[in-house]
């Protein structure tokens, strides 16, 4: 059991959402097409990446919570990590849309965020030495390039801010037991070594390009959609 521990916590997390997907006011379902194209299309990067840096060796699976058995490196745990965290995710957006509604807190011009994105490449550069940390400033740079181009007024919107509020509490939570068990070992030399808790501080910058990112795609797929 504890070697599945990994794939079990990933079950866990879309197992709420996935029961609720049906609910009428929801009717998450019939987002599907537009969450499954968003999530494939933010998920083929980022599972490239760590497999990537699994390679490179900033960070390794710990087989005790994650088995054996490893696809290009990654176990499977991983893979369903991929598809369980941004369905949850997404269904939350859509719930905070349904209950709360949008409201804009504050009017966000792209140049703000092409600037944004401009000082985490700065910011890349002088920690180019640490690979996780370079790659995760420079994910965030993409998404805030990408949220510039294709969605500047959603920075600004009362739904944006409440929905990564509420996924960096969740991300604590879920990614803190990943962390302490811990599922992964982080090399030294790869990442700046502050952590929140258990979790470094780069985990944050990447949860935040990842989610963002996926949002980006959902709500655009979801516009092609209906």
């Amino acid at each position: 059991m504890k070697k599945h521990l990994y794939t079990i916590i990933a079950v866990l997390v879309i197992a709420g959402p996935l029961a609720f997907s049906f609910e009428p006011r929801l009717h998450f379902w019939t987002h599907w097409p537009a969450l499954f194209l968003a999530t494939a299309l933010t998920g083929i990067f980022y599972l490239f990446w760590d497999a990537v840096v699994v390679k490179r060796g900033d960070w390794t699976f710990n087989p005790r919570f994650t088995g054996t058995f490893r696809l290009w490196g990654l176990p499977i745990g991983e893979y369903l990590f991929f598809v369980a965290v941004p369905y949850a995710c997404l269904f939350v957006f859509e719930v905070i849309l349904e209950f709360l509604g949008s409201t804009t807190w504050w009017t966000v011009r792209p140049i703000t965020l092409f600037a944004g994105a401009l000082v985490m490449v700065v910011g890349a550069w002088f920690v180019r030495h640490l690979g996780y940390t370079f790659l995760a400033f420079l994910s965030v740079a993409v998404f805030l390039s990408t949220l510039g181009f294709a969605r500047p007024a959603l920075a600004g919107q009362s739904e944006f801010w409440i929905w990564f509020g509420f996924c960096f509490v969740a991300f604590s939570v879920v990614n803190g037991l990943y962390t302490a068990l811990p599922t992964i070992w982080y090399n030294p030399k790869a990442f700046m070594g502050i952590r929140i808790g258990p979790i470094p501080l780069e985990d944050f910058f990447y949860n935040f390009s990842y989610l963002g990112l996926t949002l980006c795609f959902y709500l655009q797929f979801r516009s092609w959609f209906g």
